[in-house]
């Protein structure tokens, strides 16, 4: 392989999913510092992208227009324009992460010489192998995403570094985070954030709520709540049993100067608690239909809370039933924090 290789990754989204990809790009970006290292987002999460140093150019695919019919001309036309564009680039090598046809499918369009993906046993979506000139096989045993990325990139020469490229935040957002802190008097504080873009991952914001008066009480830590767009209500429920924990209300970047600065952070299978974890912030997860081992923390210091039933991990948006793998009790999360802040607790309900 050449020590110069351009390379195009495909990931379009979502935001933790474009987390778990970032530890392979850098083992690219150190594997082969001279290579041309781009990257193929979708328009909803190209901003993450935009933080991340060391890409090359990052291509926006606007997957939206296209899920219209029938197509407008502007979304026909947007969608020439970018294979054009890529197949411009005369890629040597495309590394699909998500496993889709449509991601497959781009590899093939963009003209890139050799295309690398996951095996049929590890794509969402099967038929996407069929579109790959090489396939990472499944392991022995469930591993971390994390890692299946990193051995993808092993396809190419990649070597493991254990390296994570900086998120390079404006000034205006720490900024604009550090006067909230300040303004509320903040220096030891742990964060909960009860969102998830599923309903099925959510543990119910009135534990969420008793957990933080017990942060508060028991250990003396004042809580700070954050919320997404369209989740004001998770806060409202929260406060009716902690009145005193502080709302803010934060974009995705500006979550990063703030759990840079936190004591700890607890939160479901979602964007910030990726987050967290790529910080190197401590975290503890409350996780129901995704795997932990696939997609939780990325240390073994950091804690995991769950319920292993007979349809656990079934990686359902929603529960026909009643969504009882996130029936975890307060008492449950409440030990796992104090575990991972070194209170107390001797481990046995949460997985290390």
């Amino acid at each position: 392989m050449t020590t110069a290789p351009r390379i195009l990754l495909i990931r379009l989204s979502s935001l933790g999913d474009i987390l778990h990809a970032l530890p392979a790009f850098a083992d690219l970006r150190k594997s082969f510092p001279g290579a041309k290292i781009d990257w193929l987002v979708g328009f909803k999460h190209s901003f993450l992208l935009s933080a991340v140093g060391g890409i090359d150019e990052i291509h926006v695919f606007d997957g939206d227009d296209l899920l219209r019919f029938p197509w407008k001309r502007s979304a026909r036309s947007g969608l020439w324009q970018l294979i054009m564009d890529l197949r411009s680039r005369h890629y040597d090598y495309s590394i699909d992460f998500q496993g889709l046809i449509k991601t497959a499918l781009l590899g093939v369009m963009c003209g890139s010489g050799f295309r690398i993906g996951f095996s049929k046993n590890l794509v969402r979506e099967p038929p996407a192998h069929w579109f790959y000139h090489q396939t990472l096989g499944k392991p022995a045993k469930p591993i971390h995403i994390l890692e299946l990325n990193r051995m993808l990139v092993e396809l190419v020469g990649a070597r493991p570094t254990g390296a994570l490229p900086e998120l390079r935040i404006s000034p205006n957002d720490s900024s604009y985070v550090n006067s909230l802190l300040l303004r509320e008097g903040l220096t030891d504080f742990v964060v909960l954030n009860p969102g998830g873009g599923w309903p099925s991952k959510r543990w119910p914001p009135a534990r969420y709520g008793v957990l933080a008066a017990r942060i508060e009480s028991e250990l003396g830590l004042p809580v700070v709540i954050t919320t997404g767009p369209g989740e004001e209500s998770f806060y409202s429920a929260i406060a009716r049993h902690c009145p005193t924990a502080r709302h803010f209300r934060l974009s995705f970047l500006q979550l990063v100067p703030l759990l840079k600065r936190t004591r700890l952070f607890v939160g479901g299978d979602t964007g910030p608690f990726h987050l967290a974890c790529a910080l190197g912030t401590a975290t503890v997860g409350i996780f129901g239909p995704t795997s932990p081992i696939r997609n939780g923390p990325w240390t073994h210091e950091d804690k995991v809370v769950f319920h292993t039933l007979e349809c656990s991990f079934c990686y359902q948006r929603s529960c026909p039933a009643h969504n009882e793998c996130m029936d975890i009790s307060v008492d449950e999360v409440f030990k796992a924090v104090t575990m991972r802040l070194d209170k107390s607790g001797d481990g046995s309900n949460a997985r290390s």
